[in-house]
């Protein structure tokens, strides 16, 4: 097991006791509408963090865009710029 779920926000261990044997024997089918409503959780997070990331991330990349544009016009040799 992973120790840090085993620990609280102090950073103490957390006592888990031994695993229960007789659930492990247990087989239960997990009901279609769990399912969907899982996969809905998980793409509605997926979709908050593309957002998140293109609100972020887009307007920083059109910032630079029109950097590299600027300074690849300004930065032409004068003779260049004759032809």
């Amino acid at each position: 097991m992973n120790d840090d779920h085993d620990r609280n926000p102090d950073g103490e261990s957390i006592d888990t006791g031994h695993p229960i044997t007789a659930l492990r024997d247990i087989e239960e089918d997990v009901s279609d509408s769990f399912m969907a409503s899982l996969n809905r959780r998980i793409q509605r997070r997926m979709l908050a963090a593309d957002v998140s990331r293109l609100t972020w991330g887009g307007p920083i990349r059109i910032v630079l865009e029109f950097l590299s544009l600027i300074f690849s016009i300004g930065g032409r040799d004068p003779d260049e710029q004759k032809e």
